[in-house]
């Protein structure tokens, strides 16, 4: 973990004043959000229901943050705005009545699966190779009152319609889906790098802006008025930044400048996907606190209870753009503070030094999912095998279909 001297010094005299303040009034600085008592004991094991329970909350983490399972929901996403923009609203509803799914194409989220029914990320497209071929029939006004240049008033023009009849093959759907999900993967390789480029320079970028801040030659009153306005709701978002937001302007960059044309919806793939790395960065961390004991159960049971007060607000459901850096900057514009431990201990904790921790997690996370990404091609093969078995056994199925009704034809001639 990365920690310059500038920022032990910080800890070691803000540590210093605390303790030599706070000991005959330590409730004081307690924070005022506390866990519930479910959260504390998921720090200490105390029989085997609640680590039954632990390790299922594990289980349906992991899924949830899956990058591969992402990328499914973001190749079908993609595949429904394609259908969307070729004027085929009827294959959409198709899809959306068969998996239920609601506003796909507008929806910025993560979790856009039911992830107890959809478990793995081949698991939708595999079920659409088992589903029967199926159509959709349409009605279009072809004439009648009011339509076509008639009277709307003649009560004798009869109302007269076109059927048209729209074939839908699941097994084609999936092969198109592969195709868009493989194309995907090849740009998340190239945006993995450049969000583990603006990740990195993110500290240094803090750093400075803090010291640019403390060199201002503003009055005393002007620095308390800006500090309030950090921490007011409603101000002017330029105000609150802490620390340069670089990750999207490199995306632009590099998107500027390639010489194919991107996914209609790459850019905001990118956010989601330094969203989804931010989240699953946190759930490490927080693993990695708790394994740590009481060396880090402090900072392990603020962390929770600051991740699990905004979860809802930054990573479930429908989000504007930019939420990781939103979370990370809250993360960083906390107060250092110190709490009573269950063993009567005081522990100081030091928000700075656990975004350090997340940060230097997401480098990580995002080098793992590079090499998960390269064999996505490889992960396609099975289900390749599997598309070219369905379309050979339908050719021939319609080959013999076709057979049999030329030989009763030549029957009855």
């Amino acid at each position: 973990m990365r920690t310059t001297s500038r920022h032990h010094s910080f800890i070691a005299s803000t540590a210093l004043l605390l303790f030599g303040t706070i000991l005959h009034q330590i409730h004081a600085f307690v924070p005022s959000l506390r866990p519930s008592h479910s959260v504390y004991r998921l720090y200490a094991i105390q029989n085997d229901d609640e680590e039954q329970r632990y390790q299922a909350a594990l289980a349906h983490n992991k899924i949830r943050t899956d990058v591969k399972n992402f990328l499914t929901q973001r190749a079908i996403q993609s595949f429904i705005f394609l259908l969307v923009q070729c004027r085929d609203p009827h294959t959409v509803r198709w899809l959306e009545n068969t998996y239920e799914f609601r506003n796909m194409e507008s929806y910025h989220g993560t979790g856009a699966f039911n992830l107890t029914k959809w478990k793995t990320w081949d698991s939708i497209l595999d079920d659409m190779l088992h589903q029967p071929k199926d159509c959709v029939i349409v009605q279009a006004k072809r004439r009648g009152r009011g339509h076509g240049g008639w009277s709307a008033n003649n009560p004798y023009l009869e109302e007269r319609f076109v059927e048209f009849r729209i074939d839908i093959d699941p097994v084609s759907l999936a092969s198109r889906i592969l195709s868009v999900r493989e194309q995907i993967a090849r740009e998340w390789r190239e945006d993995l790098v450049t969000l583990r480029t603006a990740n990195d320079q993110i500290l240094d970028s803090y750093y400075d802006m803090g010291r640019a801040a403390r060199e201002d030659e503003s009055s005393s009153l002007q620095e308390e008025t800006n500090v309030e306005q950090l921490v007011t709701p409603g101000v002017d978002e330029k105000q609150r930044r802490v620390f340069d937001r670089n990750a999207m302007l490199m995306l632009t960059s590099t998107m500027i400048f390639k010489a194919f044309a991107s996914s209609p919806q790459r850019q905001g793939n990118f956010d989601l996907l330094y969203l989804l790395l931010t989240q699953e960065s946190l759930h490490r961390v927080l693993r990695e606190y708790r394994k740590s004991g009481d060396e880090r159960e402090v900072s392990y049971e603020w962390l929770k209870e600051f991740y699990l007060s905004r979860v809802s607000s930054f990573f479930d459901g429908h989000q504007d753009y930019g939420r990781a850096d939103d979370f990370l900057e809250e993360l960083l514009m906390a107060p250092p503070s110190t709490k009573e431990l269950s063993s009567s201990r005081i522990g100081f904790i030091d928000p700075l030094r656990i975004a350090e921790d997340i940060i230097t997690m997401r480098s990580v996370v995002a080098e793992e999912w590079q090499t998960e990404i390269a064999s996505v091609p490889e992960d396609h093969m099975g289900l390749r095998k599997k598309l070219l078995s369905k379309q050979m056994g339908s050719s021939l199925v319609e080959q013999e279909t076709k057979s049999s009704l030329e030989d009763e034809d030549g029957v009855f001639q």
